[in-house]
């Protein structure tokens, strides 16, 4: 994401429609967790990529996973 739209150029919606997710990771081998408000229709399998150690991506409302490690 870049500005006010996606890197492939598409405009990111409002704010006020881009949802909690919770990221699991290992960092230095501890497990840790952060959220984060993204758009709904975020690409998560990028997101885990560009962050090495992310072992799933959970909805932080439902506890849903909505991406896990392969």
């Amino acid at each position: 994401m870049t500005g006010q739209t996606y890197a492939t150029g598409k405009p990111l919606p409002p704010r006020d429609q881009w949802v909690p997710r919770m990221f699991h990771r290992l960092m230095n081998g501890e497990p840790v967790f952060y959220v984060i408000d993204l758009p709904a229709d975020d690409d998560l399998g990028a997101h885990a990529e560009a962050n090495p150690g992310t072992l799933r991506i959970e909805d932080a409302l439902t506890g849903e996973i909505l991406w896990r490690q392969q």
